[in-house]
Order: C-alpha cells, then sequence, then structure tokens
C-alpha cells in the first residue's frame, strides 16, 4: 500500500471515530437535584418566648425554708402550629414537610404537627427554698417563618411551586423562679423576672 493510501485510511479512521461521539453531550446541563424531588428554604426564621397561662405570684418577701408549693395558673394564650400556602396548591408541600424543615432551621425543638397548646388551667407545683419573691409561670417558645417550596424538574434547576408562612412550637415549660435567681438569658424563666421582678 502507498503512502498516500496509508495516510487517507488513517484520515477516514479518524472522522469515523469522531461519528460514535454523542451528539450533544457536551452542552447538556449537569443534574443537580433529583427530578421530580422537592425541597422547602426559609425567606425568614424566628423564634420567641411566650407564656401561655397566667403567671402568679407567691408570698412576696417568702421567709425561707424548703416547702412545696402548688398554684393554678389560667389560660391566657393558645399557639398554634401549621403552616399556611399563599401562593399556588399544597403540591406535595404538607404540614408535617414544612414544620420538620422549621425546626431544622430554627434553633429548638419544635412540633412537626398542626397542634395548638392546651388551653384548660394547669395545676404546677414547685419547692421553694430561698428568701425572696417567686412566681409561677408556664410557657412556650415559638417558631415562625415564612417558606417556598420549590420541585427539582429533570434534574437540572429548582421550580418554585408554592410559598406560605408556619408557625410551631417547643413543649411547654412550667415552674417557679426566684427575683434574682441566675437563669439562662433566653430562656422562659428569664422572661418571668424581666417582666415580675
Amino acid at each position: 500500500m502507498s503512502k498516500k493510501l496509508i495516510s487517507m485510511a488513517a484520515v477516514t479512521g479518524v472522522a469515523a471515530a469522531a461519528v460514535l461521539v454523542p451528539v450533544g453531550s457536551a452542552g447538556a446541563a449537569p443534574l443537580i437535584c433529583d427530578p421530580g424531588s422537592k425541597t422547602v428554604k426559609w425567606v425568614t426564621t424566628g423564634s420567641s418566648r411566650v407564656l401561655t397561662h397566667k403567671v402568679e405570684s407567691y408570698e412576696k418577701g417568702y421567709s425561707g425554708g424548703s416547702r412545696t408549693v402548688t398554684k393554678t395558673l389560667t389560660h391566657e394564650k393558645t399557639i398554634t402550629s401549621g403552616r399556611s400556602i399563599s401562593g399556588g396548591a399544597a403540591a406535595g408541600f404538607g404540614v408535617k414537610k414544612v414544620l420538620t424543615s422549621l425546626d431544622a432551621h430554627v434553633e429548638g425543638a419544635y412540633t412537626h404537627e398542626k397542634a395548638k397548646t392546651r388551653t384548660k388551667s394547669v395545676t404546677i407545683s414547685d419547692t421553694l427554698t430561698k428568701k425572696g419573691d417567686y412566681f409561677f409561670y408556664r410557657g412556650t417558645v415559638k417558631a415562625t417563618g415564612t417558606w417556598q417550596g420549590f420541585r427539582c424538574d429533570r434534574g437540572t434547576k429548582w421550580i418554585e411551586q408554592t410559598w406560605g408562612k408556619a408557625q410551631s412550637f417547643s413543649a411547654q415549660v412550667d415552674g417557679a423562679v426566684r427575683c434574682g435567681d441566675s437563669v439562662r438569658k433566653k430562656s422562659l424563666a428569664r422572661l418571668v423576672q424581666d417582666k415580675y421582678c
């Protein structure tokens, strides 16, 4: 075979190999999500302490000595847990999905179901030991947020489906706190001290 024919065969082989490359693969968009999957993103989130029952005092100026005291606190505020839809249909963004996501974005442990705090009066018992002014309380921490629900199209981008607001609350806390006691700055006991002491 002449050098010319060998050269032509080599060129033909290269051209044939080039034809085997899938057309358009170089320009395909990269996959960033699982097709059809959904995610919740938060525009705003926050939390606040709420006293759900009326605060009651016990013998201002308690003289001291160990004594177990019981107080009945009447209901004042009801905190609800749930999510609202402001744009579009629910589209698979149920209450549990949204509230679980809210819980993950706000420090604390909040309910993942539609619910509300107890509305009945409650009986609180605590043991007083030191001299001072005591206040009995019951409350919870409320979490709130504005959310957006996104759906993954074919794996290349997230498409907004709906949006709304959500609110939840943590386990209720009760007890008695003495004015002047050292308590956590963000606790319900500290809120009572700030308001009543």
